[in-house]
């Protein structure tokens, strides 16, 4: 309980949640009795993160079996760069592989750039999902007063796609090498380099987004992200509202059309026609 009281605090310093909005110790404890997992990185005794997921069923096409849905992981800001979110999520995947779940799903903020590098680049997830306002008015230092829009990721967790990515990434070692063979070792395929491509959504020389293009018919549509948009919702509000309003108005319409993002590169999620199969 002392572990789970201490991811309580982490949620209240990671995002600036109101006391209502934080998942209780209590709860997590009963999660675990029912089968869930936290995790927590650690730096000697001192807890630096954690991570919550839980049992879910299949909730798109394609999905087999249960998985996990996982909920929240949070790094307190003076340990970020130490890999310890991906380290965390490298020991969620094999938790789960230990005891035959084989996909993870979790929500994310299209507008956070960072987010998006680690779940698409390091870790292999791809998103079908665009949810709008999924949580409500959060507050906090991340969410702020913006409606709470989210993508869904979505982990394949024995996947050549995310094999590969595993095996390049020390941070998912574990004392064995399930993931080492060299044939997952080589370069990765990019999905995102060949083909024709098109731009649905840029950003205009003051940071703002531009008019989105819907319809693009492209093999690789790519869509552009702020860089910081925690900066802009405190110096301009009213950009990274119009963030949110474009991202709700493009990364659904080409998700309703078969498109999948696969990857963010260069500061922009690069969406292809297909899905990961």
């Amino acid at each position: 309980m002392d572990a789970l009281q201490a991811c309580e605090q982490l949620q209240l310093e990671v995002w600036g949640y109101g006391e209502r909005e934080v998942v209780p110790a209590a709860q997590m404890r009963a999660a675990l009795h029912a089968g869930a997992l936290v995790a927590g990185a650690f730096v000697g005794r001192e807890q630096i993160g954690f991570l919550y997921g839980f049992p879910a069923l299949p909730h798109e096409p394609g999905l087999e079996g249960p998985g996990m849905h996982s909920h929240m992981m949070a790094v307190v800001s003076e340990a970020r760069g130490m890999g310890a979110g991906r380290r965390l999520k490298w020991f969620q995947r094999r938790w789960c592989q230990d005891r035959g779940l084989r996909w993870v799903a979790w929500t994310f903020d299209p507008l956070q750039a960072g987010n998006a590098r680690l779940n698409l680049e390091y870790l292999g997830a791809v998103v079908h999902e665009y949810q709008v306002d999924f949580y409500g008015v959060l507050g906090g230092q991340l969410s702020g007063s913006l409606p709470t829009d989210r993508l869904v990721a979505l982990w394949h967790l024995d996947h050549t796609y995310v094999r590969q990515r595993a095996a390049l990434d020390p941070a998912a070692r574990f004392g064995d090498d399930r993931d080492e063979d060299p044939a997952f070792v080589e370069a990765l395929d990019d999905e995102l380099a060949g083909g024709s491509s098109s731009w649905a959504l840029e950003a205009t020389p003051d940071g703002s987004p531009a008019e989105p293009s819907l319809g693009l018919d492209s093999s690789v549509v790519w869509v552009a992200a702020p860089d910081d948009v925690s900066r802009l919702r405190r110096e301009a509000p009213s950009a990274a509202l119009a963030w949110r309003e474009a991202f709700k108005v493009v990364l659904p319409d080409y998700l309703g059309r078969g498109y999948e993002v696969r990857g963010f590169k260069g500061g922009a999620y690069g969406l292809t026609v297909g899905r990961l199969g």
